[in-house]
């Protein structure tokens, strides 16, 4: 058996260089029992129909795990637009005293004796209404929170005259110089 081994080991190059004639594996099969192999089956009408309805299930699925979780997100936006949401004479008042504060503002442009002087005035007007505008983006949180409460919706306009005030202030100084 050695000698059949050491044979086949020193002319392996010889046995694997020849391939078998054509029809060979099918010929073999044949013999061994095998079956035929046949062409592939088309998938059926219903087997397509569990492949529709298991995809649908799954998007379906996906959507309802996506809805639950931004709905945080969206009801904190929305809590945020209530705040946004205000009656129309409330809007009407806050834009009112914005305008005037701005009026003002162009009003000490003219009245200072120069741009840099100008500049100076409205940039320390500007500080302390951004301070307000603050305390008044606070006090609308509040108001988003409980909307009828009339000593809140009072200290919104009393901020925005206060911006009004102050412009008033530096208006009525320049004037006096």
């Amino acid at each position: 058996m050695d000698n059949l081994d050491n044979l086949i080991h020193d002319n392996r190059d010889q046995f694997d260089a020849i391939e078998p004639l054509d029809g060979h594996f099918e010929r073999f099969a044949e013999k061994m029992g095998f079956p035929e192999q046949t062409a592939v089956a088309v998938p059926s009408r219903f087997g397509l129909l569990k492949v529709a309805a298991i995809i649908l299930v799954i998007i379906t699925g996906s959507i309802a795990v996506f809805d639950l979780a931004t709905r945080s997100i969206r009801e904190r936006f929305s809590s945020d637009k209530a705040g946004v949401e205000m009656s129309d004479e409330f809007s009407e008042a806050i834009r009112y005293y914005d305008s005037r504060a701005m009026a003002q503002m162009k009003e000490v442009r003219k009245l200072a004796s120069d741009p840099v002087q100008a500049d100076l005035i409205n940039g320390d007007a500007l500080k302390e209404m951004q301070a307000l505008d603050e305390s008044t983006r606070d006090l609308q949180k509040s108001l988003a929170e409980n909307p009828n409460c009339e000593r809140l919706q009072a200290a919104v306009i009393q901020n925005q005259q206060m911006k009004e005030g102050i412009m008033n202030n530096i208006v009525s100084k320049l004037n006096k110089h």
